[in-house]
């Protein structure tokens, strides 16, 4: 940025602007200098207008000669005054005119400089801004068009994931019944294992067992009679005896109905399950039925069938040990039951008729009757209303 200086042209061109006059001006002038004020003009134009003055009262007196010299004399006068006053105008704008040489003149330019250098430093600023703007449009426009893209990409995104969710909704459920169904398998085949397994065994027992002379004990077989009185149940299975309590089960069955027969009545079918009592829990099954009474029909609650679940395997204790020592637990709970009143019920499994022998032989000794019910293996110990009862001998 360049210093302000006035040159030699803008010098000229003021003085010339402040020296045009108007036609009032110029005739102000003249009529006060030529009447007022006649010492102020040179010498050398007084004389010249005190006769051009003389000559036009002569040529007043004469009638009007010698007028056209007289108009001649006051334009000259009137040329002169300009002249005067051009001169004495054009000084008082020389001297108005800022001197750079001037303490004052050189701190009014000193401001006019810095007021020009924070002018264009503002211009420039505002340059700067618009260009600053310009870009920022563009770069928001750069920015809406990605933002664009990027929506439109989520939204395919999102309707991908809504499609592959569903599919995997659709594939988890078919797996879960294919492992249902595994499972289902897993169980039958491990059943059909543990039967084959139990086949397998016996088979390699008989195989192992050689044929060994026996000895026929001739035991008088009393004439068996069904049993209408109390009776008292155990377990032989796997040459081990235990007591189940069949009596207390039942008995707990009655007063669990008795509680929540208004729960049994609203089905017509219940499964159910109480216990344990001495390692044996009861699942049973109960059905509803009609029957006529006074002013409509009845509802009542009735047993289909019910079997002892044992809490786990194995239970009791060997038979041979049980009726040696006068201690073992068969032996205890025996002596708890009269033998005038109560049958002695031996649930007994195929692999265990061999202790069944010397269990009979036993019982007949101390004089209790005994009812056997010979059961397959892996058959429940169970009751139902529909079946049949202990024969004793």
């Amino acid at each position: 940025m360049g210093t302000i200086v006035p040159n030699t042209a803008e010098k000229s061109r003021r003085l010339t602007q402040h020296s045009v006059l108007s036609f009032g001006e110029f005739f102000h002038f003249f009529y006060f200098f030529r009447l007022f004020r006649p010492n102020l003009l040179p010498n050398v134009l007084f004389p010249v207008a005190m006769k051009l003055r003389k000559r036009k009262t002569t040529e007043i007196e004469l009638g009007g000669q010698d007028s056209f010299l007289d108009l001649v004399s006051n334009i000259v006068g009137i040329l002169i005054i300009l002249v005067m006053v051009a001169g004495i105008r054009a000084q008082y704008s020389s001297a108005n005119i800022p001197d750079p040489s001037n303490h004052a003149d050189a701190q009014m330019l000193t401001d006019i400089n810095a007021k020009h250098q924070k002018l264009q430093t503002k211009e420039e600023a505002a340059v700067n801004l618009r260009l600053d703007v310009a870009d920022l449009k563009a770069q928001s426009q750069i920015v809406s068009e990605h933002l664009q893209r990027q929506s439109m990409e989520y939204a395919a995104l999102f309707d991908l994931m809504t499609s592959a969710r569903a599919g995997i909704e659709g594939i988890a459920e078919e797996k879960s019944q294919t492992f249902k169904e595994k499972i289902e398998y897993q169980r039958q085949l491990l059943e059909t294992n543990a039967k084959l397994e139990q086949l397998d065994k016996t088979k390699k027992y008989f195989q192992q067992v050689r044929p060994q002379a026996t000895v026929m004990e001739n035991i008088p077989t009393p004439i068996s009679q069904t049993v209408e009185e109390k009776e008292i149940h155990f377990r032989l299975l796997g040459g081990k005896i235990v007591y189940v309590p069949f009596t207390e089960l039942l008995l707990q069955l009655r007063r669990h109905v008795d509680e929540e027969k208004n729960r049994y009545m609203k089905q017509k079918m219940s499964v159910d399950k109480i216990g344990p009592v001495e390692n044996f829990d009861m699942e049973f099954l109960l059905g509803t039925y009609d029957f006529p009474m006074l002013g409509g029909v009845g509802k009542g609650i009735e047993l289909h069938y019910a079997e002892m679940v044992p809490k786990h395997e194995p239970l009791g204790e060997p038979l041979r040990g049980a009726l040696a020592s006068p201690q073992s637990e068969f032996r205890q709970k025996l002596c708890l039951f009269r033998r005038d009143i109560y049958t002695v019920t031996i649930w007994v499994y195929p692999d265990s008729f061999e202790e069944y022998q010397e269990l009979k032989r036993f019982l007949d000794e101390q004089g209790y009757a005994l009812a056997a019910r010979p059961t397959a293996m892996g058959h429940p110990i169970g009751a139902s209303p529909h079946g049949t009862k202990s024969s004793a001998q």
